[in-house]
């Protein structure tokens, strides 16, 4: 199913990347453009080709996120459980960040790491409150650092 899914994504990069340079190595072929001519063209065109993707990407995040809230909202144990999770990790943050300080002033004793505990609250908590959608909107995985540097390449031309 993943390779299904990569070979319709890559086609359509390359069916629209294609259409639009065809046009442009015709006219550098035919001499009616210069070496850097043809590369800026090309360069813009990988621009549109990735901002495009971008869109789309970010409307089938939103799409997924807003299907989620759908069902969350007409269904009670979705309800249920978002809530638990949500004040779970909200007490467990408060916990940390306002309960051991003051058991460490009052008691005047070292409280004991609690390991990766307050990394997993900020986590559940993000993704309770909608943040799988930004982060898959930034990082690595973002298109945006690759349109940012295509931008840069045309820039420096």
């Amino acid at each position: 199913m993943l390779g299904s899914i990569i070979g319709a994504l890559g086609g359509n990069i390359v069916d629209s990347l294609l259409g639009k340079i065809t046009g442009v190595f015709e006219s550098y072929f035919k001499k009616e453009i210069s070496m850097e001519e043809l590369r800026t063209k090309v360069l813009q065109s990988l621009l549109s080709t990735f901002s495009e993707i971008e869109k789309a990407h970010a409307d089938s995040i939103a799409k997924t996120f807003d299907s989620f809230m759908r069902a969350a909202a007409q269904s009670k144990i979705m309800q249920v459980v978002w809530a638990s999770v949500a004040i779970s990790q909200l007490l467990v943050l408060l916990w940390h960040q306002v309960g051991i300080p003051a058991f460490v002033y009052f008691a005047a004793v070292k409280y004991p790491s609690s390991g990766a505990t307050v990394d997993w609250a900020y986590a559940l908590l993000m993704f309770c409150l909608g943040g799988g959608a930004v982060a898959l909107r930034m990082g690595s995985a973002s298109s945006s650092g690759i349109v940012d540097q295509l931008k840069g390449l045309i820039a420096k031309r």
